[in-house]
């Protein structure tokens, strides 16, 4: 049976427009393949192998790295831009109130070779909050939360705004659903993509990823299906 064409192009836009709401899927950056960084890129390589951390393996992914060097590592051949959201599993270990010393897991974005944003997961002074990073040097806090660590392994997101002059970090329980705290930070300038890697006290993180923002897949489907739908006219 023939489709009219006006009947078809609606069909198409709806298909678009389902695609752009359906939650996009997560893209893994870094698996950390045999317990290093793996993924190519890195200015230079930190850590150690950290697949047994813990009596567990972490909620996603076989390997990891513990970050004890507090050696900032960068990567601007991942891409991580506007309206997109950056996630990994991590675990900054047990902070005072449980029993330890604690230590601190950046997660860098907007990353340069001499700069970056960063969220930090800070169990020694039991706080989750935003640092400018420029010089890679490490500031005071700017926008910040308490929150206590225990020695487990945490969901750790940042999402940027469509506009890239905010970013919000949320943090989860080990089940990844269970948001625990958020922090948000704005008046960001930085037109920077790569990303950032800091760790101290021993912290750990596996399973780097980027979610694509939901509406680009639906732009770019539209986009392909009207290029089709021109082709078929003219055929």
């Amino acid at each position: 049976m023939n489709i009219a064409i006006g009947t078809l192009s609606r069909m198409i836009v709806a298909a678009a427009c389902a695609a752009a709401l359906a939650p996009a899927r997560a893209a893994v950056v870094e698996p950390f393949t045999g317990g290093q960084l793996s993924a190519p890129g890195w200015s230079t390589g930190i850590g150690s192998d950290a697949s047994a951390f813990l009596s567990t393996p972490a909620p996603d992914g076989s390997f990891g790295i513990y970050l004890t060097d507090a050696t900032w590592s960068y990567n601007t051949s991942i891409a991580f831009t506007a309206g997109e959201t950056l996630s990994a599993w991590i675990n900054p270990g047990p902070g005072p109130s449980s029993g330890g010393q604690g230590g601190r897991l950046y997660l860098g974005f907007a990353a340069s070779s001499t700069d970056a944003y960063s969220f930090v997961a800070a169990s020694d002074d039991s706080v989750i909050g935003f640092q400018n990073n420029a010089g890679y040097l490490t500031p005071a806090f700017g926008a910040s939360a308490a929150q206590d660590y225990a020695d487990q392994w945490y969901l750790m997101t940042i999402a940027r705004s469509i506009d890239g002059t905010s970013a919000t970090a949320r943090l989860y329980d080990t089940d990844g659903s269970t948001l625990l705290n958020s922090v948000t930070e704005t008046g960001l300038t930085s037109t920077a993509t790569g990303i950032a890697l800091r760790g101290t006290g021993g912290a750990a993180i596996t399973t780097i990823s980027v979610v694509p923002e939901p509406a680009s897949y639906g732009l770019m489907m539209a986009g392909l299906l009207v290029l089709g739908l021109k082709a078929r006219r003219r055929t």
